[in-house]
């Protein structure tokens, strides 16, 4: 029986994942010369760097030989430029590498034999991957377990431990990182892979469904005979072993050649498959190894050889050439892709490999045939890389809205259910021509370039939407559109007078406009700016608003396109991009028909900076920062102090106030799980626990995207998570007792020894006497029994939190719970000795320490974004509401305790903005200092830094808490 593979597959996917590897030793090839950016790099959804080798004792990543540059990897990584929806894997191992009495073939089996090692070779694979920009890695160790090939028994499990090892290193790096292995398609070596225990943590593997024939046959059973080594039989057969053991197609890449296996016959008369050879074919003279030819010296031999004719053999699937009377090779083309692909999409295949993308021609024949079109030369895609004006303002084309629109002609439709054409993305919709108020037709803009946090502008009866410094206007209405995920400054109502604007936070664009304003009709640019375009917008006629940059904008020969009456070509060139939309355009024009618009554009004459990548934290910068205890006052230790003085996590932690009559009161908190503990509750199936963890996804260093990550197993923590209170233990057991007695907040400021005493704004609620503070709030037995925990102080801690109530917890990432805990007892999330420190030596050209004192600064914003996540939210607004409730129950049961719940209503709202209020001014104050160091024109790094400076100042009006919009 043939087994059938399991359902659940998809169909049609093979295409829709396309992963190419790249041979590194063609870059310094003298014949077939191919570099990274030379690859069909538009068809692939993911290159893979083959190979990286891995150094003996260090089991760092390294290049394959002494005579591979190791910029080579960098090289590889930069063709995401050509393609931003390109992911690039390093691929670590290789035939070669694992070749039985070489140095390196003991080594997979070494790394996988124990945790240490193990972990020591996952955090070298992210830094490596964090230093060169790739997005994964994929796995090929060819040969674990074969005893023929220097395996051993048990590599079968520790191959999958090594892989559960990488997927938990992976899901604590800061940003998605992806795991793939390689399988062969040999039952011989296949049976030693535990394939469903590799998929629990790799996303998917790649079958080497190709080499199922060559010279090696004639020491086989099946002997010396020709046969095509991609033979769809075959392949068959192969994958089926796969399906015996439940694995799904779709976590299958079939694999398929760009290179032929070649067979010198014994018999020229006998030439068909099965025919005896007596050796490899003669070597390419390129590749220039017998018994192989890649796809560009087949296609050379077919034109330099007259009268030739391959067989198609269609039960195989694959093409046979036989030449020079009994050189035979076996390869496949457009007809033997299509058959292969048609069967694979059929079965549900998840995507597909190609071995090897740099063996095509320089036509990219293989890759034309494969895709079943034709795939551009290359010449074509190294133009995109040179920086030319025409480069830049495709750059910024999509940033400043010019390609979005509204699809007027859009049947109406809830907005919940508005769709754009394929190709375009959807991000924001209109109410314009629609009768009821959810109901509208989409805004539409090319996937690849299309704008993010947009909004609809103008609100109140006059409208008058203008959008802000940085923001693109994509289109202005009258209604607008607001609701089903989309936000706007008022709903749908129309406008009695004026409209209301679209505007999209323009990424790149902001730093080409920047500083960049519309004068007063008929008024004129101040002094330290020019005029690069006039508009009507609206004046009189003989009148016109200038459009005033400062004097080294990199805006030049702007021009109005379009012509009057009716204005059909209002379109920018090639190199220019759209500054501003008018009827009239310049003044003393009419105004065009069909309420079309003409368009000013304008050259731009340098890119945008690059932007920054940041992978450093507080954390790396200082472990010591991430410790969470702190002194009895709820402080920080210093930048610097060691770990060892450090109370660990979990345990009791100490808490100190001073009352009215100057008695300190020491309160402890309840022990809380560590992550530990919080996994094995979850292996245990408590219920109400969260099973993500927040970690940042990013290396943007103004954007670090913080998001929940499903745990991958349950097994271990996450690295570098850390178990976190949503509501401060310092507020709830310091600060907020200390405001209830003596009726009046805190200033923003730490609690210290010297400074204890709350002397902000006074409380609405009259102070609690000392006497209910020293004698019964931490009185053992001050409830009554039926409360679950009789002493006040500790009923109130357990609603926030505690080894028996872990359901409030979270797991998050420790850089970011570093700066957050700071944050909240009013401590700068680094000092600002260390932070002018860093910003003095990366203006003085110390490129590390750009990213040192970026780091702060991104995770504060990390902090926020965490704080406004909506499960975050829930479970904040949870927590106070447990406190309010708990408190009122004290109140009920204990006449001194009168006040506690209103305090607390007064107290966390109060506590919260002051934080929030803190974090912003030490945003300001920091980014301002750093601005300042780098205003130097010759400042090393000094645009790239000022860009991030602007989009991280752009960021301080949202560090919020959600209650304060």
């Amino acid at each position: 029986m043939n087994p059938k593979p399991p359902g659940g597959s998809p169909p049609n996917q093979v295409l829709s994942r396309v992963i190419g590897y790249y041979e590194s030793w063609s870059y310094r090839s003298q014949c077939n010369n191919k570099k990274p950016s030379d690859m069909p790099l538009s068809e692939l959804t993911h290159l893979n760097y083959a190979f990286a080798f891995i150094s003996p004792g260090s089991y760092e990543l390294v290049t394959m030989d002494a005579d591979t540059p190791e910029s080579l990897f960098r090289t590889t990584t930069d063709t995401k430029q050509f393609n931003p929806n390109l992911k690039v894997f390093i691929s670590v191992g290789g035939w070669t590498f694992n070749d039985i009495g070489s140095v390196t073939q003991p080594l997979f089996s070494e790394i996988a034999s124990s945790e240490t090692n193990r972990q020591k070779f996952a955090d070298n694979c992210v830094n490596f991957m964090n230093r060169y920009g790739f997005d994964g890695i994929d796995i090929d160790w060819e040969y674990p377990g074969a005893p023929d090939r220097g395996g051993k028994p048990e590599d079968t499990e520790n191959f999958t431990l090594l892989m559960k090892t990488l997927r938990q290193t992976f899901n604590a790096s800061p940003r998605q990182l992806g795991i793939t292995f390689t399988i062969p398609s040999s039952f011989w070596y296949l049976r030693w892979f535990d394939v469903p225990g590799l998929l629990k943590y790799a996303d998917w593997t790649n079958l080497m469904s190709y080499d199922l024939h060559g010279t090696w046959d004639r020491n086989n059973p099946i002997g010396a005979i020709a046969q095509a080594h991609t033979n769809l039989t075959e392949i068959k057969l192969a994958a089926e072993l796969l399906w015996r053991v439940g694995v799904q197609p779709s976590k299958v890449s079939l694999g398929f050649g760009f290179y032929g296996r070649s067979f010198e016959l014994a018999d020229p008369s006998c030439s068909k498959p099965g025919c005896p050879f007596t050796g490899g074919a003669r070597a390419g003279p390129c590749s220039d190894t017998a018994g192989i030819l890649m796809y560009y010296e087949i296609q050379a031999v077919l034109k330099q050889v007259s009268g030739l004719k391959p067989v198609f053999d269609e039960e195989a699937a694959v093409k046979y050439l036989v030449f020079d009377k009994n050189q035979w090779v076996s390869y496949d083309d457009g007809e033997t892709f299509d058959a292969k692909i048609a069967w694979a999409n059929a079965i549900g295949f998840g995507g597909s490999l190609i071995w090897a993308v740099d063996t095509d021609d320089d036509k990219y024949s293989a890759m034309s045939g494969f895709m079943g079109k034709e795939v551009a030369h290359v010449n074509l895609a190294q133009k995109q890389f040179a920086v030319t004006e025409t480069s830049i303002a495709q750059s910024l084309i999509g940033e400043n809205g010019q390609d979005c629109k509204v699809l007027k002609d859009y049947d109406c439709k809830a907005a919940r259910d508005l769709r754009c054409d394929k190709g375009f993305t959807l991000v924001g919709w209109d109410r314009d021509g629609c009768d009821k108020g959810d109901e509208g037709k989409p805004i539409c803009c090319p996937q690849a370039t299309a704008p993010k946090k947009c909004m609809w502008r103008g609100s109140g009866g006059d409208c008058n939407g203008q959008c802000h410094a940085g923001e693109a206007t994509i289109t202005k209405s009258s209604w607008g559109g607001k609701g089903a995920g989309f936000d706007g400054e008022s709903g749908t109502n129309q406008c009695s007078r004026g409209v209301k604007a679209f505007c999209c936070e323009a990424g790149d664009w902001k730093g080409v406009i920047d500083g960049c304003e519309w004068s007063s009709c008929g008024g004129d640019c101040p002094s330290n700016k020019k005029e690069v375009i006039e508009a009507a917008r609206g004046c009189t006629l003989i009148k016109a608003q200038k459009y005033c940059c400062p004097l080294d904008t990199p805006l030049h020969d702007c021009e109005w396109r379009g012509n009057w009456p009716d204005c059909p070509n209002a379109k920018c060139e090639i190199d220019e991009v759209a500054v501003v939309n008018d009827p009239n355009g310049e003044p003393g024009w009419f105004a065009c028909h069909w309420g079309r618009q003409r368009t000013g554009c304008c050259k731009v004459s340098k890119p945008p900076p690059e932007p920054l990548e940041c992978t450093v934290t507080i954390c790396d910068i200082d472990p010591s920062a991430c410790a969470i205890a702190g002194d009895a006052w709820g402080n920080k230790k210093r930048d610097g102090e060691s770990l060892h003085e450090l109370e660990k996590r979990g345990p009791p932690r100490q808490f100190k106030w001073v009352t009215t009559a100057g008695a300190i009161v020491l309160q402890w908190s309840l022990t809380y799980p560590t992550p530990p503990n919080y996994m094995r509750n979850l292996r245990n199936n408590l219920r109400g626990l969260a099973r993500q963890w927040y970690q940042m996804r990013s290396r943007s260093c103004n954007d670090p995207a913080v998001r929940p990550t499903d745990f991958e197993n349950l097994d271990t923590p996450p690295t570098g998570g850390q178990v976190e209170h949503i509501i401060p233990l310092a507020f709830v057991l310091g600060r907020f007792p200390a405001i209830a007695n003596h009726a009046h907040h805190f200033n923003s400021a730490p609690v210290t020894a010297r400074n204890p005493i709350p002397a902000g704004d006074p409380t609405r609620t009259a102070a609690i006497a000392d006497d209910f503070w020293l004698n019964v709030w931490r009185s053992a037995n001050a409830l009554p029994s039926d409360f679950e925990i009789r002493q006040p102080d500790q009923y109130v801690n357990e609603q926030i939190g505690s080894m028996t109530n872990p359901t409030p917890f979270v797991i998050l990432r420790d850089a970011v719970n570093a700066a957050k805990g700071r944050l909240e007892i009013f401590n700068r999330p680094m000092s600002p000795d260390r932070f002018e420190g860093f910003v003095d030596a990366a203006a003085a050209g110390d490129e590390e320490s750009v990213e040192s004192f970026l780091a702060p600064l991104r995770e504060t914003v990390a902090v926020f974004e965490y704080l406004n996540d909506a499960t975050v939210i829930t479970e904040q607004d949870a927590g106070v509401a447990r406190v309010q409730l708990a408190l009122q129950r004290i109140e009920r049961a204990i006449p001194q305790a009168q006040g506690l719940s209103a305090h607390w209503n007064e107290a966390y709202p109060h506590y919260f903005r002051q934080v929030s209020q803190f974090a912003r001014t030490w945003m300001g104050d920091s980014i301002r200092y750093a601005r300042n160091a780098f205003s130097a024109e010759e400042a090393p790094f000094r645009e790239s830094v000022m860009k991030e400076l602007k989009e991280l100042e752009g960021k301080i009006d949202d560090l919020k808490y959600a209650f304060e919009d």
